[in-house]
């Protein structure tokens, strides 16, 4: 009886580019190896753009050969030498210990090793040995490589994010970017994720998943920040609208399953464990409408232990007509007194600008460079210095990114005389949008005051900033 033989076959991207090494070629070798000793081939297992030193567990193929050797399908591992196997040798002898444990054998097409003896085995970790060193230098080449790119602000892969284009081994904006800011520019006023893929569409004719979306929305390369450097690039999205976007994103809800529009769907906070309430129907009356929509808390109703003290104990709802009629009737003063806010802050932030403190560190990096250049400090010491600086610059960039700003919806709203008018002819869908994109969070003091119907509850209002 023939033995069932596994084909093996390994391939990292760089050694495709390099030697022109393909998965054609070692899988034609495998197969003429084992019809020439009359081997059964059971399946073929090819891992491509894997490097042998990755994590066993992220060699999907070899994931699936060892599934199948503990099946006790195969007898016998072919492939082409020990370096398309590994070249780590605490791996090679984790998977050879499950291989030995059922009984499952290993040839290499162009090598030879006699793993019986003590000499063939002394032959195996020196061969490995070799193989690991090899991969540890290049790898430290590529690292060194690459480190030189960052300091130069070059780019570094060939996958590059929406709107971006390799120029000069630079980054620069290519013909989606417009696409990128009106989709930051979108949501910033309030749009949701999923009626900005459309309206992208419909004026850009570019068509984004989901997920894509999301991505590209979270992306700080737009901000012009990479690899946790603040300033790799210009930026492309001002950072205020940037920053508005991604705290947009951290209080956005799902769209509810009924497809209702809930005003405040993701906006209210519960008054005693502070998660977001949610959103249902409310009573309904004789003919079975809907007559209140309201915000309950779902940590109380959820996983509060029943006849229990522990937990949330908000058993109360909120109701969005309630809400709505608060807000109408003092937004306009909130707003005003949301903006003499801002500017003190902004005067308080003026006196100790951070921007002037990156300027002088900025400097002090090029300074640096030069000494490193006229050899008067090694490497190393370069490196490190190098990298305090940078993160230095990256936390006062972050002070500068977050400094306070007053968006140009809330500036609007506080200067319309027909406000009112106004926002009673928006359709329930624009109303929400027009709430996302000015307000933050809405809570209030849960107290006997504020309880019953018809009570007066003074909401309090985080704007968006």
């Amino acid at each position: 009886m023939s033995k069932r033989a596994a084909l093996y076959i390994r391939v990292s991207s760089d050694e495709q580019a390099r030697h022109g090494l393909s998965l054609g070629e070692q899988r034609s070798d495998l197969i003429n190896y084992a019809q020439e000793h009359g081997y059964t081939i059971v399946g073929i297992y090819a891992d491509e753009g894997v490097t042998a030193r990755k994590s066993i567990s992220r060699r999907k193929e070899l994931q699936r050969l060892l599934a199948d050797v503990e099946k006790g399908l195969i007898d016998i591992i072919v492939i082409k030498c020990l370096d398309r196997w590994f070249r780590n040798i605490a791996d090679f002898y984790k998977v050879k210990e499950k291989l030995d444990a059922h009984g499952v054998d290993w040839e290499c097409t162009r090598e030879q090793y006699n793993t019986t003896t003590p000499n063939g085995l002394l032959m195996l970790n020196l061969k490995l040995s070799i193989a690991q060193n090899e991969s540890d230098q290049t790898s430290e080449r590529i690292k060194y490589v690459f480190e030189g790119k960052k300091q130069r602000r070059e780019v570094l892969t060939g996958c590059l994010p929406l709107g971006f284009k390799s120029e000069n081994g630079h980054y620069a904006p290519d013909e989606n970017m417009p696409a990128v800011q009106y989709l930051f520019q979108y949501v910033s006023d309030g749009g949701s994720m999923r009626s900005a893929q459309a309206a992208v569409y419909q004026k850009f004719g570019l068509a984004l998943s989901y997920f894509q979306t999301r991505n590209t929305l979270a992306n700080r390369i737009y901000i012009g920040e990479r690899y946790g450097i603040p300033d790799y690039m210009p930026p492309a999205i001002p950072h205020d609208v940037f920053f508005r976007v991604q705290d947009i994103l951290s209080r956005n809800s799902k769209p509810a399953r009924s497809g209702r529009i809930y005003l405040f769907s993701g906006l209210v906070r519960c008054p005693d464990c502070g998660h977001k309430l949610t959103a249902c129907k409310g009573r309904t009356n004789a003919q079975g409408e809907n007559t209140a929509y309201e915000y309950r808390c779902r940590n109380h109703y959820y996983q509060r232990p029943k006849n229990s003290n522990i937990g949330c104990t908000f058993s109360r709802s909120v109701y969005e007509n309630k809400i709505e009629k608060y807000l109408l009737d003092n937004l306009q003063r909130l707003i005003q007194e949301h903006i003499l806010t801002i500017e003190k802050q902004r005067i308080e932030q003026a006196k100790d600008s951070p921007a002037e403190k990156i300027k002088a560190l900025k400097a002090k990096l090029s300074r640096l460079e030069d000494i490193f250049l006229d050899g008067l400090i090694d490497k190393d010491k370069y490196a490190a210095t190098y990298k305090s600086i940078s993160q230095e610059i990256s936390a006062l960039s972050l002070l500068i990114d977050h400094t306070p700003a007053i968006p140009a919806a809330i500036c609007e709203v506080a200067n319309d005389e027909d406000f009112l008018q106004t926002y009673q002819a928006l359709s329930r869908e624009n109303k929400q949008r027009f709430w996302k994109s000015i307000i933050a969070s809405i809570t209030y003091d849960d107290t006997p005051e504020t309880r019953g119907t018809g009570t007066f509850i003074p909401f309090k209002i985080t704007f968006c900033s």
